[in-house]
């Protein structure tokens, strides 16, 4: 009889101690949503992610149109989850436990391979739309006298591809898309400056950022110089910088990447050193954006370092940004040389490199082509370009149409 009344005196003091921490749980949950619903219906919203890189959605306003055609619950769905209440706080959580309870190596599309981060692209991509376009492209400046090349630089997964450092269970078609795009290129007759050839054999930390999937200034400068001796027999008298002639640069703090932003810092061993490299007389150009009425502006845009932000993208110190067009000209012209650009952003650094060695260098980028009304074989036409490269990495599928689009 006493041994029951003690197992009773164990149950109910059990029984208690549940009812508290289930009261707890419950209070907490409830406290947070009811103020996360709080901060989102009377809360300011956030207008960008500057961890994710990107506008954040914004709550929409009610009308009957927009309720009836249900684009306003789709536009409020979106909102929702944009402006969670501590959004980037969940994320960052979800990142860690897949990191370190799940043990998963990728995240996002994402894989972190000795702290260096890659995003292969498991689809295999034939490149078709492209091919169509470089046929039309070639015939329209075959017809104009205008010369042509294309510079393939290879994707940060092409180079993981080729020092086999995917773990088997990942699928990674970069290697074979590089090869798709290059058939495409040759089968138009137009000449592949194939940038592999300079960069392949150099350790990739010299070549990419650890957390960013675009190059390093140091690689684009190895380009740069493979770039000109494709030139150097129809402008032989353009002038060629040496790594002799640049002085190397370094920003104050961690520069975390675009990859860092996507798989989420729980990934991040450790961020990026960003360095880039000018001429040790300074930059001898200027820059137009979209246009003759926005100029005055420097190939290295060093209000984005005035700006030490996490998440800040250091990137964009090379031309500030991506435009539809740029132009960049000698303020002392060397020669009378234009060469027009046709790019992603793995050319941003180059233009700067190329603008000390021709007297107007313009830039084209497809991307872009929406808010800017321009054809590109009108441009080259009326503008007495001399000379059209293209420089892309391998990764640009999805601008067949676009360039079709803009041709």
């Amino acid at each position: 009889m006493e041994q029951q009344t003690k197992s009773d005196l164990v149950r109910s003091k059990k029984r208690r101690i549940s009812w508290v921490v289930n009261s707890i749980l419950l209070i907490g949950f409830l406290g947070t949503l009811f103020y996360g619903l709080a901060v989102y219906a009377f809360g300011t919203e956030q207008a960008r992610s500057s961890s994710e890189g990107r506008m954040l959605a914004q709550r929409p306003e009610a009308s009957a149109e927009t309720i009836l055609d249900g684009t306003y619950m789709e536009q409020f769905e979106k909102s929702a989850n944009d402006q969670v209440f501590e959004r980037y706080f969940w994320i960052e959580t979800q990142a860690w436990v897949q990191r370190n309870v799940l043990q998963q190596q990728m995240n996002n599309g994402v894989i972190s391979i000795d702290g260096v981060l890659y995003a292969p692209a498991p689809r295999a991509s034939r490149y078709s739309s492209l091919g169509v376009f470089f046929k039309d492209f070639k015939k329209e400046m075959d017809e104009a006298g205008i010369s042509y090349y294309f510079a393939s630089a290879p994707s940060k997964p092409v180079y993981a591809t080729r020092q086999n450092l995917f773990p088997p269970y990942i699928e990674s078609a970069d290697g074979a898309n590089r090869g798709q795009l290059h058939e495409r290129i040759e089968e138009a007759g137009i000449p592949l400056i194939d940038l592999e050839d300079t960069l392949g054999d150099k350790p990739g930390k010299e070549i990419y950022f650890k957390t960013d999937h675009h190059w390093r200034p140091e690689g684009a400068f190895l380009a740069y110089g493979q770039i000109m001796e494709a030139l150097k027999e129809e402008f032989p008298d353009a002038p060629v910088l040496t790594m002799d002639d640049m002085e190397q640069k370094s920003v104050d703090g961690p520069f975390y990447g675009s990859h860092a932003r996507e798989i989420s810092m729980p990934y991040v061993e450790s961020p990026d050193t960003f360095t880039y490299l000018e001429p040790k007389g300074g930059v001898t150009t200027t820059v137009c954006h979209n246009g003759d009425e926005d100029c005055g502006h420097s190939v290295l845009d060093k209000d984005v370092l005035k700006n030490p932000k996490k998440f800040t993208n250091y990137y964009n110190l090379f031309m500030g940004d991506n435009y539809a067009q740029a132009k960049i000209e000698q303020t002392d012209p060397k020669n009378d040389y234009h060469i027009l650009v046709l790019k992603d952003s793995y050319a941003n650094p180059v233009l700067g490199y190329l603008g000390e060695s021709f007297g107007t260098v313009s830039a084209l980028d497809v991307r872009y082509f929406d808010d800017y009304d321009v054809s590109i074989s009108d441009y080259a036409k009326e503008n007495d370009v001399d000379a059209v490269v293209f420089v892309h990495n391998d990764r640009i599928t999805g601008l067949g149409s676009m360039y079709r689009a803009g041709l």
